[in-house]
């Protein structure tokens, strides 16, 4: 006598090794989809954090000290609103005149504003200042502070860390920036 078909046994460990090799597919699947996705938000996160960074850093680096003749800036200072998450850095304008940058966190964005116009460096951003200052002119012994627009003049240098996470992507970049005006 010739058997047709399959025993009930057959079935359900066919069915049973299917289910075994189509739920490591989509499992890899899945884990593909993720990588993807990582892949794709690195390098949006890593833009947005070297640009906040660069952006800062550079600001630092050719700040302008506001001078007795110039209003609306802390006198004999490049900053003001000095905080852990923003500042005011001075620069001066193609006249000669004092303009104030506003570098400052809204929500999950890190901002620039200039002359009014406000500008989003990175979305999914934290950023991190710290302030240094030294007990002598040209001292390689630094300490960290938290000025005040009483103390920001003494300000000589800040490290800038700057965190985005964007699309999956998460990027930290930090640097160290002495004032220009700074001893």
């Amino acid at each position: 006598m010739t058997r047709r078909g399959f025993t009930m046994i057959e079935l359900l460990t066919g069915l049973i090794v299917f289910s075994v090799v189509m739920a490591g597919i989509f499992i890899a699947f899945v884990e593909m989809w993720k990588a993807q996705g990582r892949s794709i938000g690195l390098p949006a996160s890593q833009q947005g954090a070297e640009q906040i960074v660069y952006k800062l850093a550079n600001s630092f680096r050719s700040s302008a000290n506001c001078l007795a003749t110039d209003t609306g800036c802390v006198l004999n200072s490049d900053v003001q609103d000095a905080t852990s998450t923003g500042c005011t850095i001075y620069s001066r304008n193609s006249s000669g005149a004092i303009v104030s940058t506003v570098f400052a966190t809204s929500g999950t964005n890190f901002t620039m504003t200039t002359g009014g116009n406000t500008m989003v460096l990175a979305s999914g951003a934290t950023v991190t200042l710290t302030y240094y200052t030294s007990a002598a002119y040209n001292s390689t012994a630094l300490t960290t502070y938290t000025p005040t627009n009483s103390t920001v003049a003494s300000l000589i240098g800040v490290m800038i860390v700057a965190n985005v996470s964007q699309s999956g992507g998460n990027t930290t970049y930090t640097t160290f920036v002495r004032l220009r005006n700074g001893p």
